[in-house]
């Protein structure tokens, strides 16, 4: 039985965002909604009062793109239906983003309140969402046990199993179809009691003496099938794989994967006894763990390249990379902006103040970024060179034409 802790959207064309989604080019102007939650019977009502008042604030912006508050905000609201009737991924939401163009209408259930604010410009801003947002937001779980193989899909929104096409159900199912040619009796016997689910480490589980390695080669045979399912399953995919079995079975299986994206660590202990909500606690454990450790390679590596054509802190330089899709890893703070305009190919005015037709350019710079398939770490200030508003590591150091490692 599958198990879908996912929202569907009320309408179509109305859907939870994605970074790649806001990052895309779209129809300008790009409005940006970031609104906290309210309580109570009258919250929708408020909530909505309270984006007319924003966009009301924003009344000079729109009009230099020749729409009106009231246009503003049937586009904003055009679909309010859907944001009502999405589930939030993570329990009771504590704010909201909304973003609207005249070609798009997406929304985000944000974990943690945001400040109330409303930006109009030819991006979308996706700033406040990056410290909350994991850029990366699938991961898969695969159960092991010789009575299931069971493949789920992950993300902030809940967990739903996938279907493994053409995959035995049991290892009895595996074997009924083959046969090795020798005695289906076995010995094994256990070192220590089943584990909780526990990141992988410790060594404990069975032993096999004799002809229970028969029994091991049919497992790892089993295994073997399993795995194509799962090669199959997630062809194209990137999301990293997180094995759920007891431990004894977790060596057998990593001989057997072919999957080029699974973790080391796992989810030790019989998964048969975890329902699908622990399971995902477990998982989201595992994978946040792995989003810090890359972001923390991603530094990794500007750090050793700093002072090199294949870094900066310079955002003049930054930003035109970006505009060419050069830069790998960007990492900018999570407050502060610096103003100004991006005129292609590499020219860029830098304001102290806001002025009118300016972009908050280190939230350009994000976008530019990610529409390139680039990476975007919100780091603390203090991270930063001194009185740097960014740092970059780029696809190949500039001026070069040999690409570098990617």
């Amino acid at each position: 039985m599958t198990t879908n802790t996912y929202a569907t959207d009320a309408k179509a064309g109305a859907k939870e965002a994605n970074y790649a989604a806001l990052a895309g080019e779209h129809v300008p102007p790009c409005i940006s909604i970031y609104v906290s939650n309210v309580s109570g019977a009258e919250s929708a009502k408020q909530q909505r009062t309270r984006i007319r008042n924003l966009l009301e604030g924003a009344a000079p912006a729109l009009k230099n793109f020749l729409l009106s508050v009231k246009e503003a905000e049937t586009l904003a609201t055009a679909n309010w239906e859907a944001l009502e009737q999405s589930q939030p991924p993570h329990g009771e939401a504590r704010g909201f983003a909304l973003f609207a163009s005249k070609d798009f209408f997406g929304y985000s259930h944000l974990a943690e309140p945001v400040a109330d604010r409303v930006l109009v410009g030819n991006e979308f801003l996706v700033r406040p969402l990056l410290p909350l947002i994991p850029h990366q937001d699938r991961f898969y779980i695969l159960t092991l046990s010789q009575k299931h193989a069971k493949l789920y899909e992950g993300s902030r929104r809940g967990i739903q199993e996938r279907t493994l096409w053409d995959t035995p159900e049991s290892l009895r199912e595996d074997f009924e179809g083959y046969s090795f040619g020798f005695e289906r009796q076995y010995e094994m016997h256990t070192a220590a009691p089943a584990q909780s689910v526990l990141l992988e480490g410790a060594q404990k589980g069975a032993v096999f003496h004799g002809r229970s390695l028969r029994h091991k080669d049919r497992i790892a045979h089993y295994f073997h099938d399993v795995d194509k399912g799962v090669v199959n399953a997630l062809k194209e995919q990137e999301g990293p794989l997180i094995l759920a079995a007891v431990d004894y079975l977790i060596p057998i299986y990593r001989t057997e994967n072919k999957y080029p994206h699974l973790l080391d660590h796992a989810i030790i202990g019989s998964p048969d006894r975890l329902t699908a909500k622990e399971l995902y606690a477990a998982g989201w454990k595992i994978f946040e763990e792995e989003l810090a450790k890359a972001a923390e390679g991603a530094f990794a590596v500007y750090t050793q390249h700093m002072n090199t054509a294949l870094t900066s802190s310079n955002l003049r330089e930054t930003l035109t990379a970006a505009q060419r899709g050069l830069v790998r890893f960007l990492f900018i703070p999570s407050a502060g902006e610096r103003w100004g305009s991006l005129v292609p190919p590499d020219t860029v005015h830098l304001h102290a103040t806001q002025e009118p037709g300016d972009a908050d350019l280190l939230n350009l710079a994000a976008v530019l970024t990610l529409r390139h398939g680039g990476l975007v770490y919100v780091v603390p200030q203090s991270q930063l060179r001194e009185g740097a508003d960014l740092a970059a590591v780029f696809r190949y150091a500039l001026g070069s034409q040999v690409a570098g490692a990617d």
